[in-house]
């Protein structure tokens, strides 16, 4: 169990920092070949896809919930009913889409070309290239998402980051200002459409379900069913994408587009810890499931506590090291103009998405289980609070008021969701806070200490200076949680894992891994 976790969990941090080292590598070649206009749309429409995926009504997670419950009871029957019926409801959604884009570009496409130009014909073709991927995107989710359900992260991440580094390699050896639109559209809808093809072919395989798309397998209650259940998720989406996307609005209304990058950039630094922490988490919500269709409730129980311990040690040292280092490395990278500003907006950013990943492993659990209602009853009270205090703080604060906002609700929220998330797992969140979170604190401490130093005895001034501080720093809190945070067993049991040995079970569990 440990083996495939540390698997899955690690090939979506592997998947992640290369999309990472592409897009550092790849955008200036983007904005230079298409131009800022051209680059700007793509942009644009990329953003109007991305809330086209909401119209997926949140069946993602609830696919990959189901597959896990029906794998764990190996009832074939039931895998190819859900996987048929939310299979073609998306495969519907992506026609539906494509004709929209289809009639846009052939109707208005060449509008979208610079005001005053001529109607250019590349953004036409621009609209019908990406409709047509919409054809094999949206039923390429249901086929991704029975992949995670069956704990094939590898596998399925392995297979993107093939497509991300051949894509790339074309874009990078081939594009030029008079292709770039449409050959980055080109590469982005063959890419995508041939990884989910893919994906979808895995899965009539006997090794990873032999599962069949059929009419006759396709079951209106059943859909129906997963529909109710997702409702939940859509929900809390939808809560989400308004808690964390409605900042720069509230700031380019009310203090002017000048304002907005003084609060991205450092958003968008601080956004890292969260993606971090979603990719360590990730994978852990089909295997709850999966256990809970076996009513092993006490291994979903242990696994619940060491694997917060953990995720929380971690983000708790990338919060407190982003922290401290934020504030230099942006001025260093962007300019002076963010002195005022970096230091305040970092920390309280920081706050608003490490804080709940103190409980990081609540909302797999609790959709895992089928208890996430909770979340689609103060989600949207989460997100209107934020955007209510936003609305209420900037005129007179700034962006340090619109800052603030987003970090009440953490004080608020956090503890609610974790008071619910101990009562369904039956044990006390005093438990919980002692075993899971009270171990990061010191190492936590010691880092915050290493960097401190180096910070303010001015040494953080160049880009060495600062992969210095944290390499320095990052050994410390490594000494510190070794000796410190982890008990003799964990230390015995990673001991024999570095080494090969693979007798000793994991403390916490019955079973030997």
């Amino acid at each position: 169990m440990i083996k495939i976790l540390l698997i899955n969990s690690g090939s979506n941090v592997l998947v992640m920092v290369i999309k990472l080292i592409v897009t550092f590598i790849m955008t200036p070649i983007f904005v230079t070949n298409l131009g800022k206009y051209d680059y700007g749309l793509w942009e644009m429409i990329m953003s109007v896809i991305g809330y086209m995926g909401m119209l997926d009504m949140g069946l993602r997670p609830a696919i990959s919930r189901y597959a896990a419950k029906y794998a764990a009871v190996n009832d074939k029957k039931k895998l190819e009913v859900v996987y048929s019926s939310t299979l073609l409801f998306m495969a519907v959604i992506g026609i539906v889409l494509c004709i929209f884009f289809c009639l846009w570009g052939l109707w208005y496409g060449s509008a979208l070309g610079p005001e005053g130009s001529e109607p250019q014909k590349r953004y036409i073709l621009f609209l019908l290239i990406l409709g047509a991927q919409l054809i094999f995107v949206f039923p390429g989710y249901a086929a991704e998402s029975y992949l995670e359900g069956f704990q094939k992260y590898y596998l399925k991440n392995n297979i993107t980051i093939f497509n991300t580094l051949v894509s790339s390699a074309i874009l990078y050896k081939f594009i030029n200002p008079g292709n770039g639109l449409l050959l980055l559209a080109g590469c982005n809808a063959i890419g995508l459409s041939v990884k989910y093809l893919v994906f979808m072919w895995l899965l009539t395989r006997s090794a990873f379900g032999g599962l069949k798309v059929s009419l006759r397998s396709f079951s209106y209650s059943k859909l129906k069913e997963m529909l109710v259940f997702s409702s939940k998720s859509l929900v809390q989406g939808i809560s989400a994408r308004i808690e964390n996307r409605t900042d720069a609005l509230v700031i380019g209304f009310f203090l002017g587009p000048a304002m907005v990058p003084l609060y991205i950039i450092p958003c968008n630094l601080v956004q890292y810890i969260r993606t971090f922490g979603w990719n360590l988490t990730h994978a852990f919500m089909p295997l709850f499931s999966n256990l809970s269709a076996r009513n092993e409730h006490e291994t979903i129980s242990s696994l619940y506590l060491i694997g917060s311990k953990y995720v929380v040690a971690i983000v708790t040292a990338m919060a407190v090291g982003v922290g401290i280092v934020g504030g230099p490395f942006i001025i260093l990278w962007i300019g002076p103009e963010f002195r005022d500003y970096s230091d305040i907006i970092v920390g309280l950013l920081t706050i608003f998405i490490a804080g709940p990943f103190m409980n990081p492993f609540g909302g797999r659990y609790l959709t895992a289980i089928g208890k996430h209602g909770i979340f689609a009853r103060l989600s949207p009270v989460q997100a209107l609070l934020n955007l209510g205090l936003s609305l209420s703080l900037v005129d007179h604060y700034g962006i340090l008021g619109v800052a603030f906002a987003s970090t009440v609700q953490v004080f608020i929220f956090v503890p609610i969701y974790l008071r619910y998330s101990c009562k369904n797992l039956g044990i006390p969140v005093t438990k919980y806070i002692n075993r899971s979170v009270l171990p990061s604190f010191l190492p936590a401490v010691v880092l915050a200490f290493v960097v401190s130093m180096f910070r303010y005895n001015g040494w953080l001034t160049t880009y060495p200076m600062m992969l210095v501080s944290i390499i320095v720093s990052s050994i410390a809190w490594i000494v510190v949680f070794w000796f410190m945070a982890l008990i003799n067993t964990e230390r015995s049991y990673l001991l024999a894992r570095m080494r090969g040995r693979k007798e000793l079970g994991y403390p916490g569990f019955n079973e030997r891994l």
